[in-house]
């Protein structure tokens, strides 16, 4: 199973013109393994996480979560509880970008 999340063009009724990430890139790799082996139970075999850093235009992949699994319940529910954890626990953050200035907010 693979999740892959990209950016809207819109929140709350605004344009968003693109995104800016940054990551304290040493604890993220930290949080994130953590996070694997948390969740990773007996029936996840091999994972993939990727999660981009710097600009990403509206669109385009800002993260990709992947597992294999003989079961495929087991990889589905590995790869969104992976998303949402990494999105409220590693120290990613980002910039959301508008015609009118960006936002910093927690990933």
């Amino acid at each position: 199973a693979v999740v892959s999340t990209q950016s809207t063009g819109t929140f709350h009724g605004r344009t968003v013109l693109r995104l800016e990430y940054e990551a304290y890139e040493s604890m993220a790799v930290r949080v994130i393994g953590e996070i694997v082996a948390e969740l990773r139970g007996k029936h996840v075999r091999r994972v993939y996480v990727a999660h981009r850093t710097g600009v990403v235009p509206v669109g385009h992949v800002s993260i990709v979560v992947g597992a294999s699994s003989p079961h495929r319940g087991a990889a589905s529910e590995f790869v969104g509880r992976a998303v949402d954890e990494i999105k409220a626990r590693a120290p990613i953050w980002k910039k959301e970008w508008y015609e009118d200035g960006g936002v910093w907010k927690k990933n």
